[in-house]
This record gives C-alpha cells, sequence and structure tokens, in this order.
C-alpha cells in the first residue's frame, strides 16, 4: 500500500505543477480531467430511486476527497445522478467549489424532465460537450457512472481497442463503450485525462485508497 501511495502523491504533483505551469500558455496547453466514478451507493432499495451513496460510499468519498486535496481545480462536473454528485461534494466542499451536473436535473431532455430515473447514459454527450469547450490549461474534476465512463472517454478521443485486444495497463485505450467491461466492484480508481491540441489524449489510471484507512481530515 505505501508504494501504491507514493505512486499516486508523485503522479498528482506532476499533474498539480503541470496545471500551473501550462495555464499560463495560449497555445497547446494540456488540459486536465480527472474522472472518479461513484462509490458504493443503495441501489438495491426500490422506494428510493436516487440511489443514494452508502455509508461505506460516502466515507470512501472523503478519501478520495483528501487524495487530490493539492489539485488545484477549476471545473467540477458529475453525471445527472445522486450517487455521482454526492461522491464529488466532499472534494467540491475542500475545495470551495460548486459541483454542476449535466444533463441538469430538472432540465428537459428529449421531452423528458431529467431525474435520478433518466438513463446514466443520458449524460454522455453533455459532459462531452463541456470537457471539449474547457478552456487551454483546465483541470476538471468529473464524477460519472459505470454506464457513461467509457462512452465520455470515447467521446474526448480515447479510442475502442480493437475487437480482441485487450486495454493493457497504461493504455490510453476503452475496452467497450458500456458497463459490459467495467470492473463494476471496483470503487477505489480514478483516472487522469490528458489532452491537448497536438498529441492523442493520455489516460492515466490510479487508485485512491481503502475505506479501512482512519479519516486525514
Amino acid at each position: 500500500m505505501k508504494g501504491v501511495w507514493h505512486s499516486v502523491a508523485a503522479v498528482l504533483t506532476l499533474c498539480c505543477v503541470g496545471a500551473v505551469t501550462v495555464a499560463q500558455q495560449t497555445q497547446h496547453a494540456r488540459t486536465l480531467i480527472y474522472f472518479v466514478r461513484h462509490a458504493e451507493a443503495n441501489e438495491r432499495d426500490a422506494t428510493d430511486p436516487t440511489h443514494p451513496l452508502t455509508e461505506q460510499g460516502k466515507a470512501r468519498a472523503k478519501i478520495f476527497a483528501a487524495t487530490v486535496h493539492d489539485v488545484r481545480f477549476t471545473h467540477m462536473f458529475a453525471t445527472h445522478t445522486t450517487r455521482a454528485r454526492q461522491m464529488l461534494e466532499p472534494a467540491a466542499l475542500d475545495h470551495g467549489m460548486a459541483v454542476r451536473q449535466l444533463p441538469a436535473p430538472g432540465a428537459t431532455l428529449d421531452g423528458s424532465i431529467v431525474s435520478d430515473a433518466t438513463p446514466s447514459r443520458a449524460a454522455v454527450g453533455p459532459l462531452v460537450e463541456a470537457l471539449r469547450q474547457l478552456p487551454a490549461g483546465s483541470s476538471a474534476l468529473v464524477g460519472v457512472n459505470a454506464d457513461n465512463f467509457y462512452a465520455i472517454l470515447n467521446g474526448l478521443g480515447v479510442a475502442v481497442a480493437a475487437s480482441g485486444s485487450r486495454c493493457e495497463l497504461g493504455s490510453s485505450c476503452v475496452p467497450c463503450l458500456t458497463n459490459s467491461c467495467f470492473p463494476v466492484q471496483e470503487f477505489d480508481h480514478f483516472w487522469i485525462l490528458i489532452r491537448d491540441d497536438s498529441n492523442p489524449p493520455q489516460l492515466i489510471s490510479l487508485r485512491y485508497g481503502d475505506v479501512s484507512l482512519p479519516p486525514t481530515k
């Protein structure tokens, strides 16, 4: 575990320094987009369609917030789902920022009111559009769901692996475009997508800890 945390710290330090440096550039500046899938949610309770985070999920969200404490975010987004927003709330509070949900709950999308009952795939188009429009040098945090994350990455230029091929560790690709190949029961991942105008997007995959760890804040 110690080595893992050192690796996470090193990557986050590199990305934070990079965000500060490239913010001063006007061309080919890198945009850093941090993605985190919501933690454990109460999705088995049919009486609560919002599927909020469980107590374990809320604890994990706080650990994630501590992990990215030193990142200088310029934007925070989440899908329209309650669980994705709740995953970012400790980090948003820590950074004094608001979380913008896309599509916005209560808005009309394809003739229907957006709510937690709206399929999570509905967030793909609005989030891809917003993230593509980020000013160069931005550093954004995005809360996602298993069923839209890979499609969002693909919309931002990350290629789908060729048929029969695997996305090896460290590869900038996605294995599919749905949650059929997502590690659904693994809640401790987050990803950093590095985008600029002159190179293909780069994807970094990291782990941010275990809920059995004592609180750090």
